[in-house]
């Protein structure tokens, strides 16, 4: 398997325990290590183990259900870092109802003794024009 083609499938994985609502999966995607960064949509920046899963245990409480479509991956693959550039499609059923989102991500993954493993996830959310204006080209 290719470096590209390993890191794809670690993107998927870190997708796939996103959709499980699983913390343990969760975890197991990630590096274990003060280094790592998360971004959730609407967050303020949050650094190292302990904050990051605790806001993944939040974000899966409220959440009865996660369905991604992802479009159009970019990868860059420079020695044992890896940048992802994905477009998430997110249908959310919670407490407050079904919605839909789309939100701009940025996945950094390191290869940790030959595993690609999450360093940064960082989402911005697609927010559109308005329906009289056109978009920006």
């Amino acid at each position: 398997m290719s470096d590209r083609e390993a890191v794809l499938a670690a993107n998927r994985a870190f997708y796939s325990a996103f959709e499980s609502l699983e913390v343990a999966r969760m975890e197991r995607v990630w590096r274990r290590d003060q280094r790592i960064a998360c971004v959730h949509p609407g967050w303020r920046r949050l650094t190292g183990w302990g904050p990051i899963m605790t806001s993944w245990e939040r974000i899966f409480q409220s959440a009865f259900e996660m369905r991604f479509e992802l479009g159009d991956p970019n990868v860059t693959v420079s020695g044992d870092l890896a940048v992802v550039l994905i477009e998430e499609n997110l249908t959310q059923r919670g407490y407050d109802g079904a919605s839909r989102s789309q939100v701009l991500a940025t996945n950094v993954f390191e290869r940790v003794d030959g595993a690609w493993l999450m360093l940064i996830h960082h989402g911005s959310p697609v927010m559109a024009p308005p329906d009289d204006e056109p978009p920006i080209q």
